[in-house]
């Protein structure tokens, strides 16, 4: 039987034979080999976005001189990485970086249960190579210009910043960035050193988290200029910013939302010829397609997202809330609350109850004390899910202990309602401040989605056709 010597001797013979014959360089580092081809430990390449792909269910025993002639069937393998162990044996994972996104999509389609061994089949999938940082709690007066002079002392790797304007007053953003780095390497970097309540911006401390990666693979370039370019622009005039695709489905982003209901009026208009005197099919019905406004983030990705965002903020240095636990579920003095012929209010608890539960899956706690510096109440309403807090707001100073927990459900209530209506993000995040911050009594809330979902997402989405 071969000893473990002998079976280490024999594949660093293997290793160093392959590096020979192909130019390769092989590193280990924290816990993983990596091998590159000389466009990158050389030339300094940069690596090409969306290329990478995640190869799972491999042997332990399997090592770079198996897996390179493999993967490199379907193209040029700029590296790999392969995942250790303490004892050196492999963590039956590994990732592979191609030239370019296509030919990482044709290893997902061409390998994908490739049978590396009798009996032995690896899978092949894309991997999510997140290279985008959100940041919450930003100034909403800083410019883009400011917000990278001031990251780039900070942090290393920053390709670009994203910023989005506020819909009434230009001059300021929406109180959120996304910061692009030049791979996921420098963006894990960063978000490991911008742990909240460390870094501030302004004296401002600010939440970190992963941007949400856009579903869908990119469209190829040749498809994009040939057929939608052809159809689309040839018959608008108008220029697509950008074309995502999901299975059978594009989505279509313009610069703005008058633009793409131009481009939707122009491409379902049917038309009438004058000298054959019959009426024409629309663009869309000639080409058998369907064309419709696209929608927003579901109400289940608004909350993934602010939960996230609750759980970086809750631990910052200037923090005013903890996280939601579940002792009280409901207020135990609850029917106390209650006068008679308040019906009324009941209906607006009830109503919020059930809107809670129908579409988030969440239930209600209502508090309702005493104000210290005024004769009143004041009813404060958590929604939670699995002893998480989703939202939560603190009502204003009323007479009664009924009067308080009657006019807090139905302002919850409208919010809710406006929150999930709403299709543009821009007019959401103005609900949550109409809706939250009106009169008095309001204070910072757990779950109020000043930090919503991935906002270019949003913004494109709203200003999108599919």
């Amino acid at each position: 039987m071969e000893s473990i010597v002998d079976c280490e001797c024999r594949l660093t013979a293997k290793l160093l034979e392959m590096l020979k014959n192909t130019d390769y360089e092989l590193v280990q580092e924290n816990g993983q080999r990596r091998l590159s081809a000389p466009e990158i430990y050389q030339e300094g390449r940069e690596r090409a976005k969306g290329a990478e792909v995640f190869v799972g269910r491999l042997p332990r025993d399997c090592y770079e001189d198996e897996l390179v002639p493999v993967l490199g069937k379907v193209g040029r393998l700029m590296e790999l990485r392969l995942m250790l162990d303490f004892s050196g044996s492999t963590r039956g994972y590994a990732f592979a970086l191609y030239e370019n996104s296509k030919i990482a999509r044709r290893a997902c389609i061409d390998l994908d249960g490739y049978e590396i061994r009798p009996g032995h089949r690896i899978g092949v999938v894309k991997s999510i190579d997140n290279c985008r940082l959100f940041f919450g709690g930003v100034p909403k007066n800083k410019t883009k210009a400011e917000f990278k002079e001031e990251l780039t002392k900070l942090l290393e790797g920053i390709i670009d910043i994203y910023l989005y304007p506020n819909a009434q007053d230009k001059k300021l953003n929406r109180g959120f960035i996304f910061v692009e780095f030049k791979d996921h390497r420098a963006a894990a970097m960063a978000r490991r050193k911008l742990i909240p309540g460390r870094v501030t911006l302004w004296e401002h401390d600010i939440a970190v988290d992963w941007a949400d990666p856009e579903p869908g693979d990119p469209v190829d370039e040749e498809i994009m200029q040939t057929k939608l370019k052809e159809i689309f622009q040839k018959s608008t005039k108008i220029p697509i910013l950008k074309v995502k695709k999901i299975n059978h489905f594009a989505f279509i982003h313009y610069e703005s939302r008058q633009t793409a209901q131009k481009v939707m009026d122009i491409m379902t208009l049917c038309s009438r010829d004058i000298y054959l005197e019959i009426e024409r099919n629309s663009i869309v019905e000639q080409e058998g397609w369907e064309i419709r406004w696209a929608k927003p983030i579901c109400a289940s990705k608004l909350l993934e997202r602010q939960k996230c965002i609750n759980e970086a903020a809750s631990t910052g240095r200037n923090a005013r809330f903890k996280p939601f636990t579940s002792k009280n579920y409901y207020l135990q003095a609850l029917p106390e609350v209650y006068e008679e012929n308040s019906s009324k209010g009941t209906a607006h608890v009830i109503a919020l109850q059930s809107l809670a539960k129908e579409k988030f899956g969440a239930m209600c706690s209502f508090e309702c004390w005493r104000a210290l510096d005024s004769p009143g109440f004041i009813c404060k309403i958590t929604i939670f899910k699995a002893h998480s807090t989703l939202f939560e707001y603190h009502g204003e100073v009323l007479p009664t202990k009924h009067k308080a927990i009657s006019t807090t459900s139905l302002k919850m209530y409208h919010y809710l309602s406006k929150l999930l209506a709403n299709v543009d993000y821009v007019a959401y995040q103005e609900t949550a401040e109409d809706c939250m911050q009106q009169n008095v009594g309001c204070s910072a809330m757990q779950g109020t989605p000043f930090l919503g979902p991935n906002g270019q997402i949003y913004n494109s989405f709203s200003n999108g056709i599919f």
